[in-house]
């Protein structure tokens, strides 16, 4: 998509888009993004999810490796759009150095979005591993969990019996962010084996999630797509 057809389809940020086009997003040298303000910067890592090629995903996990926290969730949004093989490696670099839990959740969520068909066996073997990680923040194993949800559903269950382990081992967590996106991603799978769990959620727990709803409502959404066929 070319920045005509965005500030068409955009018109609410046609003129952020022109600003940014005076201050370098035509040669994006490396570190551009990092010379902008917090606001022009939001949007120049936005941007790049729409027009980006390789070297733009570069960028953003660069942003996604630094210390501008406020840039990391869309840089994040932005990467999954974007991200091929060779991006796979500065991600899990990352996780192996970070302990903000943002920048990792952050890094789950690109992984978790991302949607390069040649990586997503990678991609759905890390996603195991940190959503079985007990050290974990719930926050980043939640996210995991969505992400598994995600992938897995493009994906033969067969190939991938400890990712379903995972999702049905997490129904039994104890913090119910877990347990919320456990049935989240039981749902997408149309996992029979999760039935009598999502049972037990749907008519048990109450537990609010912030920003979404009882864990309970959840189950029950994902025994209705199981039970669809």
């Amino acid at each position: 998509m070319n920045l005509a057809s965005i500030k068409q389809q955009f018109p609410e940020s046609a003129s952020d888009i022109e600003a940014l086009e005076t201050l370098g997003l035509a040669t994006r040298q490396p570190g551009w993004i990092n010379t902008l303000d917090l606001d022009k910067a939001m949007t120049a890592c936005w941007l790049l999810g729409k027009i980006g090629d390789d070297q733009d995903a570069d960028a953003l996990a660069d942003v996604l490796a630094g210390q501008r926290s406020e840039l990391w969730v869309q840089a994040a949004a932005s990467l999954s759009s974007i991200m091929t093989q060779r991006h796979l490696g500065p991600l899990l670099s990352i996780l192996e150095t970070s302990f903000d839990p943002a920048q990792r959740e952050s890094v789950v969520y690109a992984l978790s979005f991302q949607s390069d068909s040649e990586i997503t066996p990678q991609v759905i073997r890390v996603l195991t591993d940190v959503a079985t990680h007990q050290g974990e923040a719930p926050s980043v194993r939640a996210q995991a969990l969505e992400g598994l949800g995600n992938q897995l559903s493009q994906e033969l269950l067969t190939l991938h019996q400890e990712a379903v382990n995972a999702i049905l081992t997490a129904l039994d967590d104890s913090e119910a962010v877990i347990r919320f996106w456990a049935c989240f991603a039981a749902g997408c799978l149309k996992s029979k084996e999760a039935l009598s769990k999502l049972q037990f959620l749907a008519q048990n727990d109450k537990t609010f999630v912030e920003g979404w709803w009882t864990v309970s409502q959840e189950a029950e959404d994902a025994i209705a797509l199981i039970n669809r066929d």
